[in-house]
């Protein structure tokens, strides 16, 4: 236990950049098997702390830790053969390993303190910076063994940026799964689609029996979320962020809702369909209050404009898609009057005529002729809804100021980057304005 503390805090000083020596490590099969659990633990940790609500361990972590050690080790070995030093093999793999908790905190403590600050870049520029932190890192911890030209070192960094790359293209296997009811992925391998289907009768009953019914005297705002598009995650990742957001700040938690159609939530979440859509919407209809209720509809996904429609895709499945006269009717068919409607995607402005009345305020990304950006699956976020949700509703609770804002950033940044105007457009019905205003207005 000794020799694990001082092997840690050696770790901890080459993470941090602060002087050490190789004798600062107690280089040892059993150190580097002690240090490995070590990693093991904190990973398993980190996944149940980020897990939301009930859970299950997923076995399929054992392997992919086995395969990233012998990756590790193979490294180690490499690197020892090629510069012809045999203790950089045993010293290689115990000091990157020691340095685990530090990494940790870098990956996902630097990740949160990047979506805090909201700069005003791509992700990818994190993860470039994330590849340098960890590549310099682990450079040092082969510098402690043996000394590098220039040469030799840029190779060796290049060596190593290439295997952090190769990583972060594996599929990464969460250790622990989210325990919804019957959400046994398996049953995905027997019978397809079809037991997909099955499958999301339980998982929408579940999330809709799950909302909470309106308070009396309260202006309760319930969330319905439709992420339309599942070959790109960036409309999942999206609608994420925008639910938590008024989870947390718009107080609908336990009165919000979000339809994905994403590979990785097939058997968790609800998937995004017109039909469960309506369903959504008709429940939300049956549970608030009309006169003193407000819905919040957020719809993402890719857009036509002609005709008009926001796609609908999932997994291949043949699904009717989401037009202007479609959403209209579903709306129409409950007894919900107050209603914001956002949607983001490119035409989406063609929806206005058939969805603007007194009682409404729609806002769209686009105009009805007009594409909008951002919608790369790298990207947590399309362009609007990071202008709109992340930065502009951090600043104001008004969704009309909020679109002000939003579209100031939008126009400014599309100037920079030489893109023709999106302009997002907005309707605000006379009744809304007159009932809300000061409050959503």
């Amino acid at each position: 236990m000794r020799a694990l503390f001082y092997n840690l805090l050696a770790g901890f000083r080459l993470a941090m950049f602060l002087p050490l020596q190789p004798t600062g490590f107690r280089v040892s099969i059993r150190q580097l098997a002690a240090l490995l659990l070590v990693e093991f633990a904190l990973g398993l940790g980190i996944s149940l702390a980020m897990l939301d609500g009930a859970g299950r361990f997923n076995p399929d972590v054992l392997v992919q830790a086995l395969a990233m050690v012998t990756l590790m080790l193979a490294v180690a070995a490499l690197l020892a053969a090629w510069l012809r030093t045999p203790a950089l093999l045993p010293g290689y793999a115990v000091a990157t390993t020691a340095m685990a908790p530090m990494l940790l905190i870098y990956t996902y403590g630097g990740y949160a303190l990047w979506e805090r600050l909201d700069p005003d870049l791509d992700d990818w520029v994190w993860t470039l910076l994330w590849l340098a932190l960890v590549t310099a890192l682990q450079m040092r911890a082969v510098r402690l063994w043996v000394p590098l030209g220039f040469l030799r070192r840029t190779a060796v960094e290049l060596l190593l940026v290439g295997v952090l790359i190769f990583q972060l293209w594996l599929p990464q296997q969460d250790a622990w799964i989210d325990d919804e009811p019957e959400a046994d992925a398996s049953v995905l391998d027997i019978g397809g689609h079809e037991a997909l289907l099955y499958q999301q009768l339980g998982v929408l009953d579940g999330k809709l029996n799950a909302l909470k019914a309106q308070r009396p005297d309260v202006s309760d705002l319930y969330f319905v979320g439709f992420a339309g598009y599942g070959w790109q995650d960036v409309f999942m990742k999206e609608m994420n962020i925008v639910r938590a957001l008024f989870d947390s700040r718009f107080d609908t938690r336990g009165r919000s809702l979000a339809l994905l159609n994403s590979t990785q939530t097939q058997t968790s979440a609800p998937i995004a369909t017109t039909t469960a859509l309506q369903a959504a919407l008709a429940q939300v209809g049956r549970l608030l209050d009309p006169e003193e209720d407000v819905l919040f509809l957020f719809v993402t996904s890719h857009g036509s404009g002609n005709p008009a429609y926001l796609s609908v895709d999932n997994n291949d499945l043949q699904l009717t898609q989401l037009t202007p006269a479609r959403l209209k009717a579903a709306l129409a068919a409950t007894p919900i009057k107050w209603k914001v409607i956002v949607i983001s995607a490119c035409y989406s402005g063609s929806f206005i005529p058939a969805l603007a009345d007194d009682t409404t305020l729609v806002i769209t990304a686009s105009r009805a002729d007009r594409n909008s950006f951002g919608c790369d699956a790298k990207n947590s976020m399309t362009e609007f809804g990071r202008a709109y949700f992340a930065e502009a509703l951090k600043q104001t609770t008004s969704f009309t100021e909020a679109f002000r804002l939003a579209s100031q950033r939008i126009d400014a940044r599309e100037k920079a980057a030489g893109l023709t105007p999106s302009l997002p457009q907005m309707s605000l019905g006379k009744a809304f304005a007159a009932k809300w205003q000061g409050l959503y207005d």
